[in-house]
């Protein structure tokens, strides 16, 4: 595994490229491939300093690649110097062995959406809940999809990670509030970014689909939900509205491409919870890739460094 190199240690294994580019050298004619190389463990940056014209061909048709090289250590980051690289047969590629999957296993996360779900009275919205859980698209779906291409639970299984955490949050911060709606909050929650089902492909790698890229996902969100709603018979308009506004609205703000600032209590609760999440998961990898040291790098997605300790 890639994540598992050492500094001058050899590596050999198959990995997915998700990214490659040319690179002139600044001072000699020429140039180097800079590739963003990735397995289940995680994505290690390679450099391969010489190269025959025909690995370019391969790599506009093809992503998976068997690679041998040395991992090197330089300004406190590893990365790979590239020696050999060859294309793979598809029979041969065990795309489980390449996509990061949540650590969380599988049990778990179902065992804590089951006991969110059970925390729910309103019979209109446990009917679309389960209905939408135990579709055998959207479900699957639902349990298999990325919560992001970076930032926070990028890995497969990331949206049920990420859903069923907001959930709990939100829940846990209701309570405090005898006048919130606690069936509302634990249904928005779990379906605030329903519409990444769609946003994102994933079978090769976590890329935006053209579809996700055209709409996103607050409005593929409400397209779905909306067609999921009108399929439960006697759903109140009024609980639509509230459960729609929650969807155009955990983003927050403007400027983080919020069709709807939140106007309710419960849609308020549920935006805070998912920045919550999403950030205390950048300090819980922050501390899992440098258990030494008492600060993070700079981390651009939160214009700060981190204290570790």
């Amino acid at each position: 595994m890639l994540k598992e190199c050492k500094n001058g240690e050899r590596f050999e294994g198959i990995v997915l490229v998700n990214e490659w580019k040319e690179v002139p050298f600044r001072q000699k004619p020429g140039a180097f491939l800079s590739l963003t190389c990735q397995d289940r463990s995680g994505v290690m940056q390679a450099k391969m300093w010489e190269y025959q014209p025909q690995i370019l061909t391969w790599l506009r048709d093809q992503d998976i690649f068997f690679i041998q090289g040395v991992a090197s250590e330089y300004r406190g980051v590893l990365d790979l110097t590239v020696e050999e690289i060859r294309m793979i047969p598809k029979e041969d590629v065990d795309l489980t062995m390449l996509l990061p999957c949540s650590p969380i296993p599988e049990v778990e996360l179902e065992t804590r959406l089951r006991a969110l779900l059970n925390k729910i009275h309103s019979p209109e919205l446990q009917k679309l809940l389960r209905q939408f859980l135990d579709n055998p698209e959207w479900g699957t779906a639902y349990r298999q999809a990325p919560a992001a291409v970076k930032i926070h639970q990028a890995y497969l299984r990331g949206l049920w990670e990420h859903s069923v955490r907001v959930a709990e949050l939100a829940n846990g911060i209701a309570g405090h509030f005898l006048s919130m709606d606690q069936d509302l909050v634990l249904a928005g929650a779990l379906l605030h970014d329903v519409g990444k089902i769609g946003e994102y492909s994933y079978d090769r790698g976590i890329k935006f689909t053209t579809e996700g890229r055209l709409l996103g996902h607050i409005v593929m969100g409400l397209e779905l939900l909306s067609g999921e709603i009108a399929k439960v018979s006697g759903f109140p308009q009024e609980l639509r509205y509230k459960l729609l506004h929650i969807l155009s609205s955990h983003h927050g703000k403007y400027e983080w491409q919020s069709p709807k600032r939140p106007k309710s209590m419960e849609a308020l609760v549920i935006h805070y919870a998912d920045v919550m999440d999403a950030e205390l998961y950048q300090f819980e990898q922050a501390k899992a890739n440098y258990p030494e040291d008492e600060w993070s790098p700079y981390i651009p997605s939160m214009e700060r460094y981190l204290y570790l300790k």
